[in-house]
């Protein structure tokens, strides 16, 4: 099975055309003039389905090589194999495993130096690697070319089996320069994380290859079975739409079986690649398990520039606020953490929908001890020129705050909007909680804005999270999500429920595979994405309030785990609001919050808190792969 596409990329993204002067001035801020010019010829990259046999290393090698031949053959230019490639994934523990590992450089680069050097094709792969010095196994992907290895990545995010059988990474996440770009290796599992792919970028990172051997949940696969598992390769889109980089992520199809404990893993195909714009350019079916021969199974290739992600990755990162981030996104936050909610409670939520251009706000209101989140900007009316909207700014406990109270304190619920708050000469956008006693009992002001919020709001400079009844709700605003360190800064927060004022839909919805998908609703094209992204990425509920227009809703609820367990809610068409029953915190499936936090890497993200021009920044995407010391 092979799959083609070809595609070219626009400078724009989320609507903002850069003109050609602007996108130029936003890559020189990071790069040096040489590396500037890295990436600008098309090149034909591919995601590769290849099927190792379960303890087979020799013949795994010898199928790898075949496969990289027929691959290289294709015209492709840039490979991605999958992860652990030439032994299997499923074993019990080292001693299990050891017979099949490999060193790095080792049997496998040695076998495929000779088709890399006559072909002049570059090529990723997952391989369980045995240090040559420790000893110690780690979950690896290489990469190679023509002229030998070029680097390698060892995972830090390590899942249930990973940890059985693999050490923590201890190469940091690099950057390394090819002929064709500069590219990123990241592993299966790391997904789960949004620092990794971001830390990829911000070392400027044009590909990132993604090596998995994504598992489990199968069209078909019985609720009470899909409840415990998921699926790795359905979180793709958030590296790409995130950090403005192309993804090319490979995954294995096929059932894999451990002849010594006759526990099988079940591949469910559905390699991808997508755009800086977090687009989906091509994909492999997703499939049924089936037994099926070692070797290649296919692949999907299409033509990209990979310096057009540049312009795109930079004018993500130029709205990151490292100074709000430092130093909780670098703490690390210890397995007992007082801050968060530590009984488990029922809640209602609702998302209020909106249409026309009037404001609703006099004739909203929660159900009894409901937390309802209306649209941004609530007090007024939809398309206010930016212009006029500083005019129409009050100072707190004002008019909109006396009325948000007021509606609050009449349902006997909790209730959020926005709107231009007044501060002596500043105006920013912020967001305020009332609760049911007829108080405001938090505000928030918006820390990332929009284009269209910079022309009249200030930032502001915190996050805010209150602690109610109904657990520790956190206040955003929909530009906030497309940054997504405040994803990150909520978590580490231990936010139980974001409440996020919005707008007009967005034109960016998730495009991942319904068939993926063990819910029995998947968002697929009706769900806005940044939201849905910084509900899964932060495992906590997010309401989103907000208008419907034509066929499209702002309005909904996102759960935090949406592929095998709960559900993205949109308002239907006619429809007042969304309401959800549910209990907080989230019990988690394959994972809940406190189990993200127990499994990050806090001592690799200290780059994500440093200010563009520090130099221990600057040394750091400089040498582009491995930690750096600072004085």
């Amino acid at each position: 099975m092979i799959v083609r596409s070809r595609y070219r990329l626009a400078t724009g993204c989320l609507g903002l055309v850069l003109s050609g002067s602007i996108a130029a001035s936003i890559v020189a801020s990071f790069s040096t003039p040489a590396r500037a010019e890295v990436g600008r010829k098309p090149v034909k990259v591919a995601a590769v389905d290849f099927i190792p046999a379960w303890g087979d290393r020799e013949g795994n090698i010898r199928r790898l090589v075949q496969a990289a031949e027929r691959v290289a053959a294709q015209g492709v230019q840039y490979a991605v194999f999958p992860e652990t490639a030439i032994s299997g994934y499923d074993f019990t523990g080292p001693a299990q495993l050891a017979p099949y590992v490999d060193t790095i450089p080792g049997r496998a680069t040695e076998a495929l130096q000779p088709v890399l050097r006559r072909t002049g094709m570059i090529m990723s792969v997952g391989i369980a690697e045995k240090d040559a010095n420790t000893g110690i196994f780690y979950n690896t992907a290489v990469l190679m070319g023509p002229d030998g290895i070029i680097g390698k990545y060892r995972k830090n995010g390590l899942n249930g089996q990973d940890v059985q059988l693999f050490g923590p990474g201890d190469t940091d996440v690099g950057v390394f320069d090819t002929p064709i770009g500069r590219i990123a290796l990241i592993i299966c599992y790391d997904d789960t994380y949004w620092q990794y792919d971001r830390l990829a970028a911000l070392r400027g990172a044009q590909i990132i290859g993604w090596h998995s051997v994504s598992d489990r949940v199968m069209p078909g696969t019985p609720p009470a079975q899909a409840r415990a598992n998921h699926s790795t390769v359905a979180s793709v889109q958030h590296m790409s739409a995130l950090n403005g980089v192309w993804v090319i992520g490979a995954t294995r199809s096929g059932i894999e079986r451990n002849p010594i404990t006759g526990s099988q893993l079940y591949y469910n195909g559905g390699s991808s690649i997508w755009s800086p714009q977090g687009r989906k350019l091509v994909q492999a079916p997703v499939v049924p398990p089936a037994v099926l021969p070692p070797g290649l199974n296919g692949l999907i290739a299409t033509t990209i520039i990979p310096a057009e992600a540049d312009a795109v990755r930079e004018q993500r990162l130029a709205a990151r606020r490292p100074a709000l981030y430092n130093p909780l996104l670098a703490l690390r936050r210890a397995p007992v953490d007082t801050t968060a909610t530590a009984t488990p409670r029922p809640v209602r939520l609702a998302a209020a929908q909106w249409t026309g251009e009037a404001s609703r706000l006099t004739s909203s209101q929660p159900q009894a001890q409901e937390l309802l989140v209306l649209p941004e900007l609530t007090g007024l009316p939809r398309g206010l020129p930016a212009a006029d909207i500083p005019r129409r700014a009050e100072p707190r406990g004002g008019a909109f705050e006396r009325l948000l109270a007021q509606r609050a304190r009449i349902g006997n619920g909790y209730l959020v909007g926005s709107y231009p708050e007044r501060n002596g000469s500043q105006v920013f956008h912020t967001v305020a909680l009332a609760g049911p006693a007829g108080t405001i009992l938090g505000r928030y002001r918006a820390t990332h804005l929009s284009a269209a919020e910079r022309t009249w709001a200030t930032p502001g400079d915190a996050p805010v999270v209150v602690a109610t009844p109904l657990g520790r709700i956190g206040l955003a605003t929909a530009a906030d999500l497309a940054v997504t360190e405040v994803t990150g800064l909520y978590q580490s927060l231990r936010t139980d429920v974001l409440a996020v004022p919005s707008g007009d839909p967005s034109a960016l919805k998730v495009e991942i595979d319904r068939r993926l998908y063990a819910v029995s609703d998947p968002p697929t094209g009706r769900a806005d994405l940044h939201p849905y992204l910084a509900a899964k990425l932060g495992q906590f509920w997010l309401v989103s309030g907000g208008r419907r227009v034509g066929d499209s809703t702002a309005s909904g609820i996102y759960g935090p785990e949406p592929v095998v367990h709960t559900p993205t809610l949109t308002a239907l068409a006619g429809a007042e609001a969304v309401r959800h029953r549910t209990v907080v915190p989230a019990p988690g499936t394959w994972i809940n919050q406190q189990q993200l936090i127990d499994g990050q890497r806090n001592d690799l993200f200290r780059p994500l808190v440093l200010d563009p021009g520090h130099p221990c920044l600057q040394a750091w995407r400089t040498a582009g792969h491995g930690t750096v010391a600072c004085p």
